[in-house]
């Protein structure tokens, strides 16, 4: 009888410790489920600073301007090009690599704007509006889709002169009434410069799909230097300059 109690009390023991070690282990696939998740969040984490360029978002040529980030006041360094457009004197360099580059490749280019000072981007705000209100439209409507594709003087990028807007040559001869669109896209020499400006330093700026972000239309013509380095991981990773700087300051760059 006395055997029987003392296996009894053992047997209880044990379905004690098996009910024990069952909570244990009951709970331990949320608090290691919520641990490797961490884990794995900063390792990614961890992934994408090593391999961001080694930039900070106070560099000269990651600048951002858009309506809500207004540019210098203080002009830029301008250097003359010899199609008469000016560029900041640092990136001139860049776009005469570019332009070769192109050429050599049969795709030759008209550029159509660069560097505007406040005052000249006043101006073609207003001549845009009023082209628009000759189109029926009133002189609210003609401003808010004149904002869908223009930005108020003094937050444009061509106030910087780190963009410009260019388009292939014979796109340019056979479109001078109806210039730049978004059809300019399907044009060869488009296709080359969305494949291969980000080699001399250019992003596409306003890529299809982001106007929620960058607060712009779809433009294939406008291009914006912004480093090489910076440039080709943008365009890797398939981002806008607003997105590539929310990165970097991610990870306290």
């Amino acid at each position: 009888m006395k055997k029987i109690i003392q296996l009894v009390s053992v047997f209880g023991v044990l379905i004690g410790i098996g009910l024990i070690a069952f909570r244990v282990g009951e709970n331990m696939p949320m608090e290691y489920t919520t641990f490797a998740q961490e884990t794995k969040q900063q390792k990614e984490e961890n992934k994408v600073a090593i391999a961001l360029p080694n930039v900070k978002t106070s560099d000269w040529d990651l600048v951002l301007v858009n309506d809500t980030h207004k540019a210098s006041e203080k002009a830029p360094e301008l250097e003359k090009l010899s199609n008469g457009y000016e560029l900041d004197k640092r990136v001139a360099p860049f776009w005469v690599k570019l332009n070769a580059a192109a050429e050599k490749a049969g795709h030759e280019l008209q550029m159509v704007s660069a560097y505007r000072s406040p005052e000249e981007q006043e101006k073609i705000v207003q001549e845009n509006i009023g082209l628009n209100m000759s189109e029926n439209m009133s002189e609210e409507e003609a401003q808010e889709e004149t904002m869908k594709v223009m930005t108020r003087p003094g937050y444009s990028e061509h106030n910087t002169g780190l963009a410009l807007d260019v388009v292939g040559v014979d796109y340019y001869n056979d479109h001078l009434d109806n210039l730049l669109v978004k059809e300019y896209a399907q044009d060869a020499s488009a296709k080359w410069l969305a494949l291969h400006v980000s080699e001399y330093g250019f992003i596409l700026r306003y890529p299809q799909g982001a106007q929620s972000i960058t607060g712009i239309n779809f433009e294939p013509w406008h291009f914006r230097y912004v480093g090489v380095e910076n440039a080709k991981y943008i365009t890797e990773h398939h981002l806008t300059l607003e997105e590539y700087i929310e990165l970097l300051k991610g990870v306290g760059k």
